[in-house]
């Protein structure tokens, strides 16, 4: 699961000693999606939320949808492409000091000055593909990306600055319910999805979508999928009952025969903005 990242790494973003900080105290530097940055005392991550305490009268309480980066060691600043290139994805990645990597999920954190808890400060990290959640030292951890790093700058959030689309893939608008692809399938076909790409759901600040659905874990009662993120992608075939795709790896068995739709979870997507990209490979066809 840990991958050991070679000399680019170091050479290009070391991550530094501790700073000098009172027991259970990590001072931090959390990247927002709009590109802005908070600095100031951990004091935990939990419900949701990422509470940073700058001064005495001043504690900041981060929607973790809002957070591209906590950084313990650099600022959050010089981010080597060795790492964004891994955090591209809807997973999030922990990049210890040792600059081994873990891809996975970010629970919370426990203990801490400002916790309550004056015990150890202890991250609750779950590895992919694994049902046990990790309890990693704070003092170990360099980095910690929350998923869906873009490509290019920290408000590539429009159409305008999507990516070039890939060879083979589909375009699929967030504007539009569904796109028709031009794929026909038969029941029990296996297709696998490749997607890139965020999306924006309104005028409102930090509402970005990944292929998961919303940054902010919204959902809406009258989506397609009310039990699903607004924004996930989700793929249909003919008239037959919407599916979720998002970031699944793993093929899905298409539900009927006829023509694949992929569309948007969304309930309004009039005001929604960008594309996702999406590569799908077709596996084993039914007899």
């Amino acid at each position: 699961m840990a991958i050991v990242l070679g000399a680019a790494l170091v050479a290009s973003a070391p991550l530094l000693a501790a700073r000098d900080q009172t027991p259970n105290e990590h001072q931090v530097t959390v990247l927002k999606r709009d590109g802005n940055r908070v600095s100031g005392n951990l004091e935990g991550v939990g419900s949701g939320t990422v509470y940073v305490r700058a001064s005495l009268a001043d504690q900041h309480k981060i929607p973790v949808g809002d957070v591209l980066v906590i950084d313990f060691v650099n600022g959050a600043s010089g981010l080597p492409e060795t790492e964004t290139a891994d955090a591209r994805g809807a997973e999030h990645l922990v990049v210890m000091r040792d600059s081994s990597k873990v891809k996975g999920r970010l629970i919370e954190t426990r203990g801490g000055k400002g916790s309550g808890e004056e015990s150890e400060r202890v991250v609750h990290f779950q590895p992919s593909g694994s049902g046990e959640v990790q309890r990693i030292s704070a003092d170990r951890v360099g980095r910690i990306y929350l998923g869906n790093y873009p490509a290019q700058t920290t408000q590539a959030t429009s159409a305008a600055a999507a990516a070039e689309l890939p060879a083979g893939a589909i375009k699929v608008a967030a504007n539009q319910e569904w796109t028709p692809t031009g794929i026909r399938v038969r029941e029990g076909d296996r297709l696998s999805f490749a997607v890139t790409e965020r999306i924006t759901l309104s005028d409102s600040e930090g509402d970005v979508a990944g292929p998961d659905g919303s940054m902010k874990a919204r959902k809406a009662a009258n989506t397609p999928l009310p039990d699903n993120y607004v924004g996930a992608l989700m793929g249909r075939v003919g008239n037959s009952r919407p599916f979720a795709i998002g970031s699944i790896s793993a093929p899905i068995s298409m539900p009927a025969n006829g023509e694949l739709y992929l569309g948007i979870n969304d309930d309004h997507v009039a005001d929604n903005k960008g594309e996702f990209h999406v590569r799908v490979t077709r596996g084993r066809q039914s007899r």
